[in-house]
């Protein structure tokens, strides 16, 4: 399964940077200024990495192809927003938030968490808004860090537009495993 988590998280940050690239030079806002990843709503991000999975399912999975299912219900507090299915009974549960609070993180760790079967593995991915100077700082990827139930994989950042905020805005995409 450790194979099959690297090539996932790679294919949701690929997903990340195409969308902020295409969003960036065919999403203007009423102002003329380009747009990037947050003008995509998170289950149309979900949806666009389970797509992306499946697509290149027999590289990542090899002869173990799961059935995609996205927001799947598996009875722990609401749907997920992507699940992988195996025949041999394993799950992989992905929950996504996109540019939200530390405590919308912490709900979703704590749905995760729910989950005690050993044979699903769970992964949060966070799309953040974060200011250049707090990338290394940003307080709600700290509290995701010290919270005793994740585990960082990956933590990645680009420059993105936005038309919230006038200084410089970054996406940092991070995802870690939850226990």
């Amino acid at each position: 399964m450790k194979k099959y988590i690297n090539e996932i998280n790679k294919q949701i940050l690929e997903v990340a940077e195409k969308e902020n690239k295409q969003l960036m030079q065919i999403a203007n806002s009423d102002l003329n200024s380009e747009l990037g990843i947050f003008h995509m709503p998170e289950l149309a991000f979900a949806y666009e990495c389970g797509k992306q999975i499946m697509q290149n399912a027999n590289n990542i999975f090899e002869n173990n192809i799961p059935q995609w299912c996205r927001e799947f219900d598996l009875g722990n507090g609401g749907p997920s927003d992507l699940v992988f299915n195996f025949n041999d009974g394993y799950k992989i549960v992905i929950e996504f938030k996109m540019r939200d609070t530390a405590e919308a993180y912490l709900r979703d760790l704590a749905k995760l968490s729910k989950l005690n079967d050993e044979k699903i593995i769970k992964l949060f991915c966070a799309v953040i808004d974060v200011f250049p100077k707090d990338l290394e700082n940003d307080g709600r990827v700290k509290k995701i860090d010290t919270d005793l139930r994740t585990k960082k994989l990956v933590i990645k950042s680009f420059n993105t537009n936005q038309r919230w905020y006038k200084s410089e805005v970054h996406a940092l995409i991070g995802i870690w495993k939850v226990n």
